[in-house]
């Protein structure tokens, strides 16, 4: 599969994983310092919410950006690149699912409050 364009593809999609692990190295330390805030808990969600929405927004600049490179792959080989999404699509909602439940949870922010 010789498809002029996909090592740019994938340095893009490098870019916001590693600005995502960036980002939460930096969250991590300034949590770190400020855990006995009594605004700790809504500010670390916010801060997770905020990531989230970038590197989705990041994501679908990307894709919207390398699309033809993206149909390219497809012509090339459509199960190859259908198996990709899928198990990206997969991978992408697992970790969602996991920092939901992990930290987002409606009912640790309904305890905090009361």
């Amino acid at each position: 599969m010789n498809i002029p364009g996909v090592d740019g593809l994938i340095q893009d999609i490098e870019a916001p994983f590693v600005l995502l692990g960036i980002a939460l190295v930096i969250m991590t330390v300034n949590s770190r310092m400020a855990r006995h805030s009594k605004s700790y808990l809504l500010t670390t969600r916010l801060v997770l919410i905020c990531m989230f929405m970038s590197f989705v927004a990041m994501l679908c600049a990307l894709l919207y950006q390398d699309r033809a490179v993206l149909i390219a792959i497809w012509g090339q080989n459509p199960v190859f690149y259908s198996l990709a999404y899928v198990l990206g699509g997969v991978l992408v909602v697992a970790m969602v699912a996991a920092l939901v439940y992990w930290k987002l949870r409606p009912e640790l922010w309904r305890e905090e409050h009361d």
